[in-house]
């Protein structure tokens, strides 16, 4: 039995989890076969983990480049003003459009924000508005365009084949994918709950289930659903959360190459992001403690000689997420 912020996990909520982990879309007849339960009994502990907050989300994960969008992630730096004047920040980046994920975060940066947007004007015009409207609280800042993003499985969890990491190549985007208003509300219904029966997105959307699955399996194939994941509260587990940014003395592909390939294998590495900026690579980390975080830095430098400089960045507390941001604003430009 394990005990986690006043819940009992025992073998089977485990079990349940890692299955959940390697396929978030696993159908609930399946997965109470690999647990040996009955269906409701694993519905019902589901439903359990996601009330307790130990489950997150059931996320769809999108190439978003697919339709013409860019990923930049920026860190802002917050003045010295009192707590009140942080939540208005807080509260307009929640409702903004273009917001994907913001997150409280130390060290020298408090702030960290990332936002899709067609091109670089476009994110200019988000940094303008946004420095205008808080220009007493926001004081410095630091942006990267992320070319490529990785995302692996929680192996923290337990022993369980990590399978393919998900890939997302932002710089080589291929062919565009052309969106009508239904496939838009699809995106939308799915876009936290992978898991929503086709029978429910289609009444919502007053088509047949068939032609919910049908949209779905098209935009699987076309490359707009990168794919699935499991979005896990990790301080549950007595994880931290960490960003870990590095450099490079001198350019080095193969380097980048193999530290993905190092970075897939890693027990405690989430995600791998290439940037264009100061740092070449970033990587979101799962730890206990900071020991552990040195023991991952100086393993990474002893294997990877060519890495120079590197930054670490605590993150403290998710504000917002939003896997298809600008739904509402594409849903009202196809109508």
């Amino acid at each position: 039995m394990f005990l986690f912020f006043g819940m009992e996990l025992d073998v089977k909520d485990k079990k349940i989890l890692q299955e959940l982990d390697s396929n978030p879309k696993i159908p609930l007849s399946r997965l109470a076969k690999r647990v040996r339960l009955s269906q409701q009994v694993v519905d019902y502990r589901i439903k359990r983990l996601q009330e307790k907050g130990i489950i997150q989300h059931f996320g769809t994960i999108f190439n978003l480049s697919k339709i013409g969008y860019e990923q930049y992630r920026v860190f802002f730096q917050v003045g010295n003003v009192d707590d009140n004047e942080k939540r208005r920040v807080i509260e307009y980046l929640k409702k903004h459009e273009n917001l994907y994920w913001a997150a409280l975060v130390g060290g020298k940066w408090d702030l960290l924000v990332v936002v899709f947007v067609k091109n670089y004007e476009e994110f200019e015009s988000f940094l303008d508005e946004l420095f205008e409207k808080y220009q007493k609280i926001l004081k410095d800042y630091e942006a990267f365009y992320v070319l490529y993003h990785e995302f692996y499985s929680h192996k923290f969890l337990g022993d369980i084949a990590s399978g393919k990491p998900l890939k997302i190549n932002f710089a080589n985007a291929g062919a565009f994918v052309d969106l009508d208003t239904l496939d838009i509300k699809i995106l939308d219904l799915i876009k936290m709950n992978c898991r929503a029966p086709s029978l429910d997105i289609g009444k919502k959307c007053k088509v047949s289930y068939k032609t919910i699955q049908n949209r779905i399996k098209v935009l699987d194939e076309k490359g707009l659903i990168a794919g699935y994941r499991l979005f896990l509260r990790s301080e549950q587990f007595f994880y931290k959360a960490y960003f870990l940014v590095v450099s490079f003395t001198s350019y080095g592909r193969k380097t980048q190459d193999d530290l993905l390939g190092y970075a897939q294998q890693h027990p405690l590495i989430t995600q791998t992001l290439k940037l264009f900026g100061r740092w070449s690579l970033m990587f979101h980390l799962r730890l206990r403690d900071e020991r552990e975080l040195q023991g991952v830095i100086i393993e990474m430098r002893n294997k990877f000689p060519l890495i120079g400089d590197y930054g670490v960045i605590p993150v403290f507390e998710d504000i917002a997420i939003a896997h298809f941001p600008m739904s509402k604003k594409l849903i009202a430009g196809s109508g």
